[in-house]
This record gives structure tokens, C-alpha cells and sequence, in this order.
């Protein structure tokens, strides 16, 4: 399912979305949503892709994203998302998590740790302190930092 690329606004995230469990792929690139990442996506247990990539979306980030075990790709570059990374997100199968040009702060939780299958790790222009934690030399298959 994907909304309109072309630039005009479609409002909110839709938590609606979270009423089709076989969906695969919530692709909602560039639509200028607004609102937040709705909690209701974590009942999605098939999903695989999630990219909300050029939108507005404000907010943190849910905690219930956690419970898509099914979950390789979560892009949520160019956004307003602000507070930490939920040290809850300990993702058994992510491969690419993204999170460029948001407001996020605080340091990288010790639960990521557990993203062993991690290939692309995105966090650029935010305001992360810290230094790079020493748990990253356990992904063993990161391609991209």
C-alpha cells in the first residue's frame, strides 16, 4: 500500500493501516504527513519494510515497533522525531534502521546490541552524545555506518 508521492499533504500517519495484518510494506516516502508514528503499527506482524522518509512526522519513537519480529527495513530519515532511542528496541531481525536529520538526543541504548543482523546503521544530524559504543563490533554484518 502506498500513498501519493506527489508532494501534496495527505494529514496524519494513518493508524488505520494497522487493520490489514498481511500487509508487507508501509511506504508513505515524501506525502508530508504529519502526526505521529501510531502505536497500532506494532500489531503488523508481517511487515517488513516501514520508510516514512521526507515527511513531518513528530513525536518519538513508539516502543511497539519492537514487536514486528518481521521487521528488515525501518526508514524514518527527514522527519521532526525528537527524545531517545527506546532502550526497549532490540530488533531480532532489522537490518537497516535509519534515522537521519531528526531531532533525537541522548546516547545509542545498550539494547541495539542485540542488532546483530544490522547492515546499514543511519543516524546522522541529530544531536546523539556520546561516545560510538564498543557494541558495535558485534554486527558483524554492518556494510554501511
Amino acid at each position: 500500500m502506498q500513498y501519493s508521492k506527489t508532494g501534496e499533504s495527505c494529514g496524519k500517519v494513518p493508524p488505520e493501516l494497522s487493520r490489514h495484518p498481511y500487509l508487507i510494506e508501509i511506504d508513505l516516502t515524501r506525502n508530508y504527513l504529519n502526526g505521529t508514528i501510531p502505536r497500532e503499527w506494532g500489531t503488523m506482524q508481517r511487515l517488513v519494510n516501514i520508510s516514512l522518509l521526507g515527511n513531518r512526522v513528530t513525536g518519538g519513537l513508539p516502543i511497539e515497533l519492537v514487536n514486528i519480529s518481521t521487521l528488515l527495513n525501518l526508514t524514518l530519515d527527514y522527519n521532526q522525531l525528537s527524545g531517545n532511542i527506546p532502550p526497549q528496541w532490540d530488533f531480532s531481525s532489522l537490518e537497516k534502521l535509519s534515522l537521519i536529520s531528526n531531532n533525537l538526543t541522548g546516547e545509542l541504548p545498550q539494547s541495539l546490541a542485540k542488532l546483530t543482523t544490522m547492515k546499514d546503521f543511519h543516524i546522522s544530524d541529530n544531536f546523539f552524545g556520546g561516545n560510538i559504543p564498543n557494541f558495535i563490533q558485534s554486527w558483524t554484518n554492518l556494510r554501511r555506518l
